[in-house]
């Protein structure tokens, strides 16, 4: 259909091996089922990698509608976040990764001198415009059970305990000391994070 919306799907390869395709294979058929009413017969195996890309981390991107429309390898290189502004957009749905990220742009543009944005819903705390979010008290990891897109990082963190979902408005932000972003190609680990207090209200 010349008018079907197209979707993305972001991987992480590590020294030529995908990381969690069966996740992102999921998610991919989950979004055609719901949009298209099936999905395509598809699988993610590590032949599909450049052999020029079989080194190193790399990022691997999906765009599809019905059926697969491109597959691009790149070499990743993760930005550094000093500084989020905190933007409010009640009505935005992006619970599927569509190609199309005009409503994030849009958001974008008021950041300022930030580096990112932290977007809050109806007073709830849900995602930066490309990734979940993690917030440390110190003790524990949670993430905000009012997230936009339930990545395939934050499946996985749950799945194995090392985080848990809370419920978390922009006044309970206070409780926590740091906020991790995470996703495909971030973990925990990654610390690309910031102290709370680098959050602009």
């Amino acid at each position: 259909m010349e008018n079907s919306p197209f979707f993305i799907d972001t991987l992480k390869v590590a020294d030529g091996k995908f990381i969690h395709p069966e996740l992102h294979l999921l998610r991919i058929q989950q979004t055609q089922h719901e949009v298209f009413g099936h999905h395509s017969s598809f699988s993610l195996s590590d032949n599909l990698i450049p052999e020029e890309k079989r080194h190193g981390i790399v990022k691997c991107r999906i765009t599809y509608s019905q059926t697969i429309h491109q597959i691009n390898f790149d070499f990743y290189r993760p930005r550094s976040i000093g500084a989020l502004k905190l933007v409010e957009s009640n009505n935005l749905d992006y619970h599927l990764k569509y190609a199309d990220r005009k409503c994030l742009a849009e958001l974008l543009q008021i950041k300022g001198t930030n580096d990112e944005i932290l977007i809050c819903r109806n007073n709830r705390i849900t995602d930066t415009s490309y990734s979940n979010v993690v917030l440390y008290d110190g003790k524990n990891y949670f993430t905000p059970t009012t997230y936009l897109l339930n990545g395939t990082k934050r499946q996985y963190l749950l799945q194995q305990g090392k985080i848990k979902e809370k419920d978390i408005s922009i006044r309970d932000l206070s409780q926590y000391q740091r906020l991790y972003l995470i996703n495909a190609m971030l973990d925990i680990e990654d610390n690309i994070s910031l102290a709370i207090s680098q959050i602009s209200f």
